[in-house]
């Protein structure tokens, strides 16, 4: 399923105010990032009740739609087509309108709520695969607001499982059962052994030290005994360790060849 763009649905006239310099900002920023990366993004629409139309005070490359009918129809269609969905509104009124709508991590958009008064950005759908967490610190530098992040490893400053390498183009190997239990012992305080023989220390951008349960070695001689392992290779993987390691085993594969 592909999906591309943002909308931003506001219902009252103070949300149809912020939508709207929300957009602005986000479409000069996405100019810039575009100009610098050479890649477009997606449309940025803004989805208001048509008498809060002149609230609005838009740059060129923003989409204005009027809310006709039911916002709920509205939502089921955004939820199937755009990649984040923006709501100026209470966490309550977001929540009951995707709920219906949930299918699973892998698949559903980046969700977001704004407060209207712009104080707060809180991801609640997608913080890591779908880059909602990402995406609401970003926003909460444009408008002057605080992001609140809930998920664990964004808490604690520790790694995000099933996000690590991708910045540098690395494709995760595992099944879900396998990519939850790591995640699950990195947040929990468990040893992680994470072998890296294929990036060096690239994949820890922070300039805070590694937290304490977490083990960096150059090669499985020097593993030992953990609750999940998080190999960085480009080398064929032996069935008989992936079968005795089983859900404790995450590979993770760069795309570059040294």
């Amino acid at each position: 399923m592909h999906r591309s763009g943002t909308a931003i649905l506001a219902l009252t006239r103070g949300g149809a105010t912020l939508a709207g310099r929300l957009a602005s900002r986000l479409v000069v920023c996405e100019v810039v990032s575009g100009v610098v990366s050479g890649v477009v993004s997606g449309v940025i629409e803004v989805y208001v009740q048509e008498r809060f139309h002149r609230s609005l005070a838009l740059d060129d490359g923003v989409r204005v739609e009027s809310i006709d009918g039911s916002v709920s129809a509205l939502v089921t269609r955004l939820f199937v087509d755009r990649a984040e969905l923006i709501f100026i509104a209470s966490a309550g009124v977001a929540v009951r309108l995707i709920a219906p709508l949930l299918a699973d991590k892998t698949r559903d958009p980046a969700v977001l709520v704004i407060d209207e008064a712009g104080r707060f950005v809180v991801p609640l759908l997608s913080g890591h695969l779908g880059g909602a967490n990402a995406r609401a610190q970003r926003i909460a530098g444009l408008l002057g607001a605080t992001a609140v992040l809930t998920t664990s490893s964004d808490v604690q400053g520790t790694i995000a499982v099933d996000l690590l390498g991708r910045e540098l183009g690395w494709r995760v190997e595992a099944d879900r059962e396998a990519l939850l239990h790591a995640a699950a012992a990195v947040v929990n305080g468990e040893p992680v052994v994470i072998i890296e023989e294929a990036c060096g220390r690239e994949w820890w951008a922070s300039e805070r030290p590694l937290p304490a349960n977490l083990h960096p070695v150059a090669s499985w001689i020097h593993a030992g005994e953990a609750a999940a392992y998080l190999w960085v290779t480009r080398k064929r993987i032996d069935p008989e360790l992936r079968r005795r390691l089983g859900r404790r085993l995450v590979v993770y594969r760069p795309n570059v060849l040294p």
